[in-house]
């Protein structure tokens, strides 16, 4: 494959890279509004179908109800996003596990975070990106798409596996607080 089909071929990274640049802009204020308003359950705001036009329909199945599965999850994921990106908090490369550290996100959450499949995986997303705001800590969100996108596939266990890595390995650097 050359250089230029590889430049085409669209990824995680480079969608999650694009979206967050559009809502970051300052006329995006009503779209970031709507999208944090976004059931996934019922994606139904204009913002959320311009951007599966413009950005993700090369991504998604075209076949039901394969579709409709991966819309529900990018509405999980462009909720949370535009909370994110409205902060200016998606920063490429700050993998989740280390900015889940960094927030002093208590283990069981995100343990809660790796176990959590489904519709319950999917409520877990805007909580998240709300508490990463809320401690003003930078995150690829597009970790949190691959964790959310791989949900039931084959690897979706690797990328469990890695984020809890991630997250540990992050902990396990931070200095302990000493009791005197």
């Amino acid at each position: 494959m050359s250089d230029l089909a590889q430049d085409q071929t669209p990824s995680i990274p480079r969608t999650i890279s694009r979206i967050a640049a559009r809502l970051g802009d300052d006329g995006a204020i009503g779209d970031r509004a709507a999208l944090r308003r976004l059931s996934f359950e019922t994606p139904d705001a204009p913002a959320f179908w311009r951007i599966v036009v413009s950005e993700l329909q090369p991504m998604l199945p075209e076949a039901s109800p394969y579709r409709e599965e991966h819309e529900r999850r990018w509405a999980a994921i462009l909720g949370g996003l535009a909370e994110v990106a409205g902060a200016g908090l998606h920063v490429p490369k700050r993998r989740l596990g280390e900015a889940a550290a960094a927030a002093q996100l208590h283990e069981m959450r995100v343990l809660k975070l790796l176990r959590a499949h489904g519709d319950a995986l999917l409520a877990l997303v805007r909580p998240l990106a709300h508490q990463l705001v809320s401690k003003g800590v930078p995150v690829d969100w597009a970790d949190v798409a691959e964790l959310v996108l791989s949900d039931g596939r084959p690897h979706g266990d690797r990328v469990r596996r890695n984020l809890a890595r991630s997250y540990f390995s992050a902990v396990s650097r931070q200095p302990t607080s000493q009791e005197p």
